[in-house]
C-alpha cells in the first residue's frame, strides 16, 4: 500500500511539474516572437540583412559600441538602424557625426515604442534578417561585447553582404 501511495505521489509532482513548466517561455524566445512582429512593421527591403535597434539610455559602454558603429556603418544600405529611447538627437548626432536626415536607413523611433520585453531592453540588438523576415537576434551586452565587432569584421571580409 506504501509503495502504491509513493508511485501515485511521485507521478502527481511529476505531472505537476510537466504542466507548469510547459507554460513558461526562455526569454531569447519572448525576444523572439516580439522582434519577428517587428521587422515586419519594417517593411525591410530585401537588401537589408541587419536591423540594429540602439536604445538611448541603458548599458553606457554597450550603447557607445552601438553608437561607433552607426558611425561606422551608416552609409551601409545593408543595414537599417532604429534609434530609440533617444534624450537628445541633436547630441547623439555630434557624437557620431550621422546626420539622420540624410540616411534613409535611421528610423528614428520618437514615440519609443520599441520595448523588447526582457531585460536586454537596455542593450543594442542586432537582428538578423533575410529577404526583410526575422532570422535570429543577439544583444551588444557584456556577455556578448563582441557582437558588433563581429559583424563589422564580416562585413569588411566581404561574409555579410
Amino acid at each position: 500500500m506504501k509503495a502504491k501511495f509513493t508511485c501515485v505521489y511521485f507521478t502527481a509532482i511529476l505531472a505537476i511539474t510537466i504542466i507548469c513548466g510547459c507554460g513558461k517561455k526562455e526569454p531569447k524566445d519572448i525576444e523572439a516572437d516580439y522582434l519577428v512582429e517587428y521587422v515586419k512593421e519594417l517593411h525591410l527591403q530585401n537588401n537589408v540583412k541587419l536591423v540594429l535597434i540602439l536604445p538611448g539610455l541603458g548599458c553606457h559602454g554597450c550603447i557607445e559600441e552601438g553608437e561607433l558603429f552607426m558611425k561606422d556603418m551608416a552609409n551601409n544600405k545593408n543595414i537599417n538602424f532604429v534609434l530609440t529611447k533617444v534624450e537628445s538627437l541633436k547630441i547623439l548626432q555630434g557624437k557620431t557625426g550621422v546626420n539622420v536626415k540624410d540616411h534613409n536607413n535611421i528610423i528614428v523611433d520618437t514615440d519609443d515604442r520599441i520595448n523588447v520585453p526582457t531585460d536586454n531592453q537596455i542593450y543594442p540588438c542586432v537582428i538578423h534578417v533575410k529577404n526583410g523576415q526575422f532570422v535570429s537576434h543577439e544583444f551588444q551586452s557584456p556577455d556578448n561585447f563582441m557582437a558588433l565587432a563581429n559583424i563589422k569584421k564580416q562585413i569588411e571580409d566581404g561574409k555579410l553582404q
